[in-house]
């Protein structure tokens, strides 16, 4: 009941906060405030932006498979959180602007300890021009060139409902994404000079930024880890050097701006200068537990990555002089050169003490690898004032060595967040873990987030002893951010090990983006409006691989193929019929499957086998505003998955005895909300995502058990499994309300 009292209190404060700032009119409002700008630009040289946000959220656990309550972790997990940004812009001069970010956070939870608050600056630069043409910045900026160049791949949702769509907004700003641009840090150079006519316009860039820098980070911390406390290649984020980017960019726009010659050469290196070590305690016992290792065992080796792309595209409708006709093509052909590391062989390493051996890497083989990426874009259509219809095609050859990671390291990597703790060891396992969802990965996010202690752990000391007894496989026992959005830069045995835990659902076709390696194909999508009160589309994308897998020796697989469609509506309806308040009704349905076939394998006496997955993906949402800032929301999702019987073991993926069969995922959320501008609201949601996953568990049965069965909750019980077949079921109520001001 106190609980209940509490988070019903952090509603009430956040709206009574909401209402005294909005008072006075919006119109008045924005003219002080704009007054008060004008000022402090005039006499000071000082301009001051920003953002609040505040969430408070109740996520209560339910699932009828465990009567007797063998899992005993918190079944409601609460997040309560403010912080704010502020932008601050000093002009000493006129043509230098000094900028900084100060992020100030609090957890209502604890709002009165003073370990709960927290102060950084995230962002700050100083930046300048001299006259027109030149621009220059030194420490933190943002910048994207192509999809093939610098690039920071999305998850497209169509017509995604209002009520999500605002929930993934602020968990991605949390982060500080920008669209597709990348966060760098380093120094940033243009020149940009119109010559008019036939000349057009001339734009030459360059820049050198560092995208990761020499850091330690404990192996079984949740943060800055793929997958904690694993050896696995590219488990660990960690970094033995510094990484840094040094790239120019050169385009022309001749002929009025309607041709466009673009050029982009990049240089991604690890300064090894900067290589350095830390003492650490091996995997293995030894009579010393400790010796001097590389920071990232499992990444020790540079990163030399050059990558050259050539862009040429035309606006053929523009050279005509047609204002209604959309007309343009372009085409990006992109060379990459990696150095890439294999283990060439292992040494056998004995304890002087018990006489046990293991056996760790002793040498790696370099080979450099060329690849190729082309990818060709164009749009084709009509427009007038009234309505609108243009078709998008896009067509991909990126072979199995194309490698540039600037471009295809996602800002989504799928992770568990409300109701972790329930996970236990296995939560590190992301899409892979007992009680995952894509829609908690998509919509949710805690700043700082600390795990409950497990019942029947050692108190916390101060040695390595008990640090080592104070925490799970999964976790350490301190803070951490959980957050599926991310601006991180990954390694080459990094994004491989993404791929195996990328969502089926959400990065089935082109987990990379347009970059993606090993991809031929191409897709259109087809979009017509009706000014902006309605729009509709449709998608249909195919793919295969360039080059097909090999599993093992003498096992290998034919080129796995991808196919995409669907469709979807937007329509706000008092729009259509005049009115100025919106009633936005939305959907959208897409088809996603994935076939993957061995290539005889009979041949080495192994049954040949044919892999499928498929995937269906409904989003459906309604917004109306009935008073002038007061409007009710609506959303509901479902994502159905089928798979066969060996499709995650075929995929190579350790420790999934237990290969997922179907799944169906469904989440439904209403609310109320309180409009002061397109960028500020308070909400007040509640919603129900509810999960069903049928597994098969042949294999546990057999062997009669369920040991290392990472993707089975720890209430599965194989004696009482007589069909070999275990249907999970869980559900999350979710109450919550957020409060976003941009300003």
């Amino acid at each position: 009941m106190k609980k209940t009292m509490n988070m019903k209190k952090t509603f009430a404060t956040l709206l009574v906060a909401t209402a005294a700032a909005s008072a006075a009119s919006v119109a008045d409002n924005q003219d002080l405030i704009e007054s008060k700008v004008d000022s402090i630009n005039a006499k000071r040289g000082l301009e001051v932006t920003g953002s609040i946000r505040a969430v408070a959220q109740s996520s209560s656990f339910d699932t009828d498979n465990d009567p007797t309550g063998v899992n005993k972790m918190q079944t409601v997990e609460k997040d309560e959180f403010v912080y704010a940004d502020l932008n601050f812009g000093f002009r000493p001069y006129e043509n230098v602007r000094a900028n900084a970010m100060l992020r100030l956070g609090a957890g209502m939870q604890e709002y009165f300890a003073s370990a709960a608050k927290t102060v950084s600056v995230p962002w700050i630069n100083v930046e300048g021009n001299i006259g027109n043409s030149f621009y220059w910045v030194l420490g933190s900026f943002r910048q994207q060139y192509s999809p093939l160049t610098l690039f920071n791949p999305d998850v497209e949702i169509m017509y995604e409902a209002q009520i999500f769509e605002r929930k993934r907004h602020m968990a991605e700003k949390q982060q500080l994404l920008e669209g597709n641009q990348r966060n760098l840090q380093g120094a940033n150079v243009q020149f940009r000079h119109n010559l008019g006519g036939a000349l057009g316009e001339i734009r030459a860039e360059g820049m050198f930024a560092r995208i990761n820098r020499n850091v330690v980070l404990d192996f079984v911390g949740a943060e800055g880890n793929i997958i904690p406390n694993d050896t696995i290649f590219g488990a660990s984020q960690a970094a033995n050097m510094d990484k840094w980017l040094a790239a120019g960019n050169f385009e022309w726009f001749p002929f009025n701006q309607n041709i466009y010659i673009g050029a982009t050469p990049m240089y991604i290196f690890d300064n090894e200068d900067t290589y350095s070590y830390t003492w650490r305690r091996k995997y293995s016992k030894y009579a010393n537990p400790y010796e001097l290792q590389a920071i990232n065992p499992l990444d020790e080796n540079p990163q030399k990555t050059l990558v050259m792309s050539g862009r040429v595209g035309a606006d053929i409708a523009g050279i005509a002089g047609s204002n209604s006709l959309i007309l343009n093509a372009t085409a990006e052909f992109a060379l990459s050169s990696d150095d890439v590391y294999t283990v060439g062989g292992y040494k056998e390493v004995v304890d002087e003490e018990s006489g046990e051996s293991s056996f760790e890497i002793d040498f790696y083989n370099k080979e450099t690898l060329d690849g190729v990426g082309l990818l060709l874009n164009a749009n084709a259509g009509y427009k007038t004032d009234a309505f609108s219809v243009k078709m998008v095609l896009d067509g991909v050859y990126n072979d199995s060595n194309w490698y540039n990671n600037m471009a295809q390291s996602p800002k989504f990597f799928a992770q568990r967040i409300q109701n972790s703790d329930l996970d236990g060891s296995t939560v590190k396992y992301g899409v892979n873990s007992a009680l995952y969802s894509s829609f908690d990965a998509l919509y949710n996010f805690a700043p700082k987030f600390a795990p409950t202690p497990y019942l029947n752990a050692k108190p916390t000391g101060t040695n390595d002893d008990a640090f080592n007894d104070a925490q799970i496989e999964s976790y350490t026992w301190a803070p951490y951010n959980k957050n599926s959005w991310g601006a991180n830069v990954y390694t080459r045995n990094q994004l491989a090990l993404l791929q195996t835990l990328a969502d089926p659902a959400l990065q089935l076709a082109l987990p990379n983006g347009l970059a993606t390696s090993n991809r031929l194909g191409g897709r259109a999508n087809l979009i017509a409006n009706i000014g902006e009160a309605a729009e509709v589309q449709g998608l249909f994308s195919i793919f295969q691989q360039v080059s097909p897998v090999e599993f093992a020796p003498g096992f290998s697989y034919k080129a796995a193929t991808f196919m995409e469609f669907g469709g979807g509506a937007k329509v706000d309806v008092f729009k259509l019929l005049g009115f100025s308040k919106p009633l936005e009704i939305s959907g959208s349905y897409k088809h996603s499957e994935r076939t993957l076939e061995t290539d005889n394998w009979t041949a080495a006496g192994a049954f040949d086998l044919k892999s499928e997955l498929s995937s269906d993906f409904i989003n459906a949402g309604l917004y109306v505003q009935f008073l002038p800032r007061v409007g009710f929301n609506a959303g509901f999702q479902m994502i159905s998955t089928e798979f066969n019987d060996d499709q995650q073991k075929q995929l190579g993926f350790e420790g999934v005895l237990a290969p997922l069969m179907s799944g169906t995922q469904m989440q439904w959320m209403v609310g109320f909300d309180y409009n002061i501008a397109k960028t500020a609201w308070l909400a007040v949601n509640f919603g129900m995502m509810t999960v069903e996953n049928e597994y098969n568990t042949g294999a546990l049965v057999a062997a009669g058990s369920a040991e290392g069965a990472i993707n089975l909750p720890n209430y599965y019980d194989v004696t009482k499994d007589q069909s070999g077949t275990y249907k999970s079921e869980f559900s999350r109520m979710i109450l919550e309300a957020s409060l976003n001001v941009e300003f």
